[in-house]
């Protein structure tokens, strides 16, 4: 019998062994990365277009466009392609972030084949209906009305426009009216120069087998390519204030998000500088949680991350505390900001974080499905699962030394943007 009353053992880990990749290109010369493993019959099939939100010339127009692929095709009606994935037990969700667009497919695997086709039409033969348009527009101004009275959307919303200015991707926040500025022309111009096979990747993952790849080759192998993207730049033009409040005298409650432009995982301090922020808030246990939450009851939640994108990345720390509270929580932030980079880390708590961060590695490999949205996340950075490898290990190597050294290099309390709202 187990003996309930004891802990299991942590066990050390000290290598893993990643899922196959097998990259192979398609008739067109479209890549395909596929993770053929797992014992369920079971696929995911994504593409992915360098069609975001950095590629957009103005606000909304990426994000629509690929909203608008599922309203119907010259083939098909939006009720006929939601009907013939239902048919098949197929799930499809659509998407756009800040560098790609596209869509994710889940199926079995021995129905991909029938619904690869359709998906297909969908991205070389959508239509943009006007009527549709003002629906969705419609509809997502109301949403966005409903969340400007957030505190929470609202504090990063101005963090972020304060990081990087209006004019950038990332710093730049929609406002109702810029909904009636968009017309299906502009939508259907963005998808015409984007969505195309010379700017398009495939991640397929599961148990898969030849029929797939045939079918594969078969629907998007063939599409001829569009002119090549020229690289995209940005300027960000960030705020001279670092303290900003927006005053809500009905509000319970304050939002509260600090923080500063930094670095990106391509850094080579970014490795060892996400133990330091695992330790700091970065998860459960961290010492924000314990401090500010367990010790003080000022919140339910708090955390910090280091936010990376291909061409920026940010540090930022967020909650949302009793407004009675909001000037001790983040005199507490700071208390906490000038241990780390005053005094070093005990063992025990850099092993227990050491330990936790190896368990999220493994949880990000577990699976041809879960691996495959690890290998997206490195195919935006143009890496390949070496960096997996090169994770581990600086979790591993790391020490409290150098952690206090990476604290006084990456955080500055006085230097960071202190954004509340309530």
């Amino acid at each position: 019998m187990i003996d309930r009353t004891k802990a299991p053992a942590v066990q050390t880990i000290s290598s893993i062994t990643l899922p196959g990749v097998e990259q192979f290109a398609l008739d067109n010369g479209v890549k395909v990365y596929a993770i053929n493993a797992g014992e369920q019959e079971v696929a995911k099939f994504e593409l992915l277009y360098n069609a975001g939100k950095w590629y957009e010339e103005k606000n909304l127009v990426s994000d629509l466009a690929n909203r608008m692929l599922r309203e119907g095709t010259t083939q098909h009606t939006a009720l006929q392609i939601a009907d013939t994935f239902d048919f098949y037990g197929a799930n499809v969700n659509y998407g756009t972030g800040f560098e790609t667009g596209g869509a994710t497919l889940y199926s079995l695997t021995k129905q991909l084949p029938q619904v690869l086709p359709l998906l297909a039409e969908v991205f070389t033969e959508p239509i943009f209906p006007e009527t549709e348009l003002e629906t969705i527009s419609r509809n997502r101004k109301q949403r966005l009305q409903v969340d400007m009275q957030k505190n929470e959307f609202l504090a990063n919303r101005h963090f972020l426009n304060a990081l990087f200015g209006q004019q950038h991707p990332y710093g730049r926040v929609s406002e109702p009216e810029h909904y009636d500025a968009i017309s299906t022309h502009e939508l259907s111009g963005f998808f015409a120069s984007h969505y195309h096979s010379s700017n398009l990747r495939i991640i397929v993952s599961g148990k898969l087998n030849d029929e797939i790849f045939s079918a594969i080759n078969s629907c998007f192998g063939q599409s001829k390519a569009g002119a090549t993207l020229p690289n995209k730049t940005h300027t960000s033009l960030p705020s001279s204030q670092l303290i900003q409040h927006t005053e809500k005298a009905d509000s319970v409650q304050s939002a509260i998000v600090i923080g500063n432009i930094s670095i990106n995982k391509t850094h080579p301090d970014f490795l060892k500088l996400s133990v330091l922020n695992t330790l700091f808030g970065g998860y459960f246990g961290s010492r924000l949680m314990s401090n500010i939450r367990e010790e003080k009851g000022y919140t339910y939640g708090i955390y910090s991350s280091f936010v990376s994108y291909p061409h920026a990345g940010f540090f930022e720390i967020a909650a949302e505390v009793g407004k009675d509270v909001r000037d001790a929580t983040l005199q507490e932030i700071e208390k906490e900001i000038k241990l780390l980079r005053t005094e070093l880390v005990e063992e025990e708590e850099l092993q227990t974080v050491k330990n936790y961060m190896c368990g999220k590695i493994l949880r990000s490999i577990d699976g041809p499905l879960k691996f495959s949205e690890t290998l997206k996340g490195l195919l935006i950075y143009n890496q390949n699962t070496d960096y997996i490898h090169q994770v581990l290990q600086a979790v591993r190597e790391v020490t409290a030394e150098e952690l206090q050294q990476l604290a006084v290099r990456y955080f500055d309390f006085d230097k960071m943007y202190k954004v509340t709202v309530g």
